[in-house]
């Protein structure tokens, strides 16, 4: 499951420790097989803690990444409805779920120090998983070849 390589990358005993947007995408890379550039895994590392200012969930926003790579048209999120109708479900029902999207939030209701928020990134990988296996047939054709 995707929660498990997550998991690998999130949290420090298992040998890494890579913020939460960083271990999103790391994980996604892995599990999805999608053969990312390493530049482009180091590009979402200023996402971590809601790009430093508690905004958007960084873990959220590696997952709005993953749904452009595997659903854009040509590269072009403006081309593609069903990107736009998939980041919008990730985001409200991850808020449904979660109670919000903010990391100040999500901080101050999940954060555990042993862990961190892993249990927000747990159900951040859940929700981006099961949009992914309900829309596989919708996938990049380039990215269905590595998957």
């Amino acid at each position: 499951m995707l929660k498990d390589e997550l998991i690998k990358y999130y949290y420090p005993p298992n040998g890494h420790n890579y913020n939460c947007a960083e271990a999103m995408l790391r994980a996604v890379n892995d599990y999805y097989k999608l053969n990312l550039p390493e530049k482009m895994l180091y590009s979402v590392s200023g996402f971590g803690g809601g790009a430093g200012h508690d905004l958007l969930c960084g873990g959220l926003q590696s997952a709005i990444i993953t749904l452009g790579v595997l659903f854009s048209v040509n590269g072009r999120g403006h081309d593609s409805e069903l990107l736009n109708q998939l980041t919008d479900r990730l985001l409200s029902e991850f808020a449904e779920r979660m109670g919000h999207t903010d990391c100040v939030f999500l901080k101050s209701h999940y954060h555990v120090p042993e862990h961190k928020c892993e249990s927000v990134l747990v159900k951040a990988c859940d929700i981006l998983e099961e949009l992914i296996s309900e829309n596989i047939e919708h996938v990049n054709r380039f990215d269905k070849e590595s998957m």
